[in-house]
């Protein structure tokens, strides 16, 4: 592609089907990449089911974006992060975006980018069957986990909420704290699990406007 002025775009994904699972995770890598080549760059992800992969709003938008020329480089952490659709549709979405559209595709995890011709053409074939494959046995997994919950009476109906008391993000937030400060007083003395990440805080503010 051109030798233009990078508009970047990073995309982080997470599986509800996973547990300890957080996007904030990839978020931290990915702009850690940006920075290090000072690129400025902007953000989406989103949360859905691991097996049911067709339903990716924020992507959409992403790729809309991509379509428009306003974004001419796509950053994920990693394939499966990216979408676990069939092989056949994945590699016809990345070619679009990268020979129809001129974005340059990079997936930190596996080393792939579309620049460079070996692992563009060799080895992105080989992790797109091996991201779909992942979703596939991840399914059984989980169904065959909330089927024996089911017998045994112990299932919930999924993940439990993190609790973030609303009204205290609100005060921080109208004080002119940002989120990830936000994060860092409210995980003060809590771990694992127990923490809350700021794209959590920032659904919750999201959902509350």
């Amino acid at each position: 592609m051109d030798k233009q002025k990078p508009n970047v775009i990073i995309y982080a994904r997470c599986s509800t089907d996973e547990n300890k699972q957080d996007v904030e995770v990839q978020l931290k890598e990915l702009r850690r990449y940006c920075e290090a080549y000072g690129w400025s760059y902007e953000e989406a992800w989103e949360y859905g089911s691991g097996y049911k992969t067709d339903c990716q709003p924020k992507l959409d938008g992403v790729l809309e974006k991509i379509r428009l020329k306003q974004i001419n480089v796509l950053l994920v952490f990693s394939m499966d992060r990216f979408s676990r659709q069939s092989p056949s549709k994945i590699n016809a979405l990345l070619d679009t975006i990268v020979e129809r559209y001129g974005c340059r595709f990079i997936s930190l995890q596996q080393g792939i980018d579309s620049d460079n011709e070996l692992t563009w053409h060799v080895v992105k074939p080989l992790f797109t069957y091996f991201a779909n494959k992942f979703s596939k046995d991840l399914g059984e997994k989980v169904k065959k986990g909330i089927a024996m919950k089911k017998v045994n009476g112990t299932y919930k109906g999924g993940r439990p909420a993190k609790k973030v008391d609303l009204v205290t993000v609100q005060t921080l937030r109208s004080k002119g704290i940002s989120l990830r400060s936000i994060a860092e007083d409210l995980n003060q003395g809590k771990s694992g699990r127990q923490r809350t990440s700021y794209a959590s805080i920032q659904r919750l503010l999201q959902k509350h406007r």
